[in-house]
């Protein structure tokens, strides 16, 4: 062997060292990044995140997850938050970012929202389409004049309930005069008054006070036929989220 070739041969040994020192360098640890949700919002909020039984955690916020560095041996991630359930979610489960679905904590003699299907409902002169889960709807449609959709059939459900309503993808559209959505209900169109917000231009919400961490209630009255309304006036109405609950 001349010169020339053991120093080829020794060069891609010392090549293949580094790659593979590099790959276990990699498999030891890996960057994740973990976010913490509401599992009704589906909202982000803040917490701790927590890797096996360590006791400093890492914050999460709504707009700034937290980053975790897994290392080969780390078995489970921990997600704690005030209010809320904690959740474990096996590392192996994670790959490079992880959504972690956070249950809030039921307080004694505080009956917690249920979801609210949306399925069947009817449309006139817009357009709705469901979204993941039956009680998320998308609406779109340019109105010149009003437009809206309906459901029957919702009495057994709602009457003498709460109806929680969260709005989101809100600044997408377009509403005239502010007004963004008016709710009626029985076969009158009778207007339904939210306790939350301030109904004007009609008895329209303004879209000012739907931020994406507070549902607006109504109360459903005793005499509630089944018949629930959502009508728009005079909107270019594009991928609004509509998701409803009741307690």
């Amino acid at each position: 062997m001349d010169n020339n070739t053991a120093i080829i041969i020794a060069a891609v040994i010392g090549a293949l060292g580094a790659i593979i020192a590099a790959l276990i360098v990699t498999y030891k640890a890996k960057i994740i990044e973990v976010k913490l949700i509401d599992i009704e919002t589906k909202q982000g909020i803040s917490g701790e995140v927590f890797i096996d039984a360590d006791k400093d955690g890492f914050p999460s916020q709504p707009g700034s997850p937290a980053v975790l560095k897994v290392k080969r041996g780390n078995r489970v991630i921990r997600a704690e938050s005030d209010g809320y359930e904690p959740k474990i979610v096996s590392v192996k489960d994670v790959v490079s970012s992880r959504n972690i679905e956070m249950k809030k904590i039921a307080a004694a003699g505080i009956a917690m929202p249920l979801p609210l299907s949306l399925v069947g409902s009817n449309p006139w002169d817009l357009r709705i389409s469901r979204d993941a889960q039956d009680n998320e709807i998308i609406v779109n449609g340019n109105l010149g004049d009003a437009g809206g959709f309906f459901k029957n059939g919702l009495d057994a459900i709602l009457r003498g309930k709460t109806l929680v309503l969260y709005f989101s993808n809100v600044s997408n559209s377009e509403f005239s005069l502010n007004r963004m959505v008016r709710l009626t209900y029985n076969r009158s169109d009778i207007t339904l008054s939210p306790i939350n917000a301030s109904p004007s231009n009609g008895g329209y919400i303004p879209d000012s006070e739907t931020p994406l961490d507070r549902g607006i209630e109504y109360p459903i009255p005793n005499d509630f036929d089944g018949k629930l309304g959502f009508v728009f006036y005079q909107a270019n109405l594009r991928d609004l989220k509509i998701r409803a609950y009741y307690k």
